[in-house]
């Protein structure tokens, strides 16, 4: 029946847990921009096809859910969160419009591609949960758009090294990196995160000492921190304006 819907713009399937596969009649459906399998536990893998209006694909919960397949170019908001994949295939640079990639609580998730960095539209990247994830490619492309990065709950050791220099993602505004239990400092790259206005480090509960944090920050949350023993003097230096009241959070 899908091969004689080609006008349909939205189609919800979310908790159809019996549904393991998707049709290849699916291909004629030019004008679908939503698809929603949500919680199709049974979902074990995508067609090989091409949906060319497609832009938002929400794949949350398909708990069986093993690859990810690029069935669109043009997808602007990308939901894997949940689901038991492993890497992101390298094609996924295609994705030029991609605006949000959550990829919350993917376990077996333990390494991004390199291309991560060419995704030049991507204003919101979700990694928070990735336990297994324990580093972060380098980013040496302009990320100008890039606003948030969560990394809460991963295994990464260090700060990610994205943050190095002026011409990767300076423009970042939040960067979670709470409940990481192996990271010990941030290094003094992040002062050059000009733009940052908010960092969560909650329960780091091996974090030792804080350097010299960004100009612009409005929060900082180091809750929990039980081992944080020196801070940077001055912590920052701030320009504050009648506008921005800022907040340092060490209980």
């Amino acid at each position: 029946g899908f091969s004689k819907a080609p006008n349909l713009l939205r189609l919800n399937l979310e908790d159809c847990t019996s549904l393991d596969c998707l049709p290849e009649e699916m291909q004629t459906m030019e004008s679908l921009k939503f698809l929603n399998l949500r919680g199709c536990t049974s979902l074990c893998h995508l067609p090989d096809m091409n949906l060319i209006s497609l832009e938002t694909l929400i794949l949350s919960g398909c708990s069986e859910l093993r690859e990810f397949r690029l069935i669109s170019e043009n997808i602007e908001s990308l939901y894997l969160d949940g689901t038991a994949i492993e890497d992101l295939p390298s094609d996924i640079v295609k994705l030029q419009r991609l605006i949000l990639l959550n990829l919350k609580e993917c376990r077996r998730l333990c390494c991004l591609p390199e291309c991560i960095g060419k995704l030049k539209a991507l204003q919101q990247l979700i990694l928070s949960g990735c336990s297994n994830l324990k580093s972060f490619p380098n980013i040496e492309d302009n990320m100008d758009n890039f606003r948030v990065l969560l990394l809460e709950g991963t295994l990464i050791q260090e700060v990610p090294k994205i943050m190095r220099g002026i011409n990767s993602i300076s423009f970042l505004r939040r960067l979670s990196l709470s409940k990481n239990d192996v990271i010990i400092s941030l290094g003094s790259d992040i002062s050059q995160l000009y733009h940052l206005k908010w960092l969560d480090l909650k329960y780091c509960k091996k974090l030792i000492s804080l350097s010299k944090l960004p100009p612009n920050l409005q929060c900082l949350d180091a809750h929990g921190c039980i081992s944080l023993q020196r801070v940077a003097s001055p912590l920052a230096f701030l320009m504050p304006t009648e506008e921005i009241h800022t907040m340092f959070i060490f209980t």
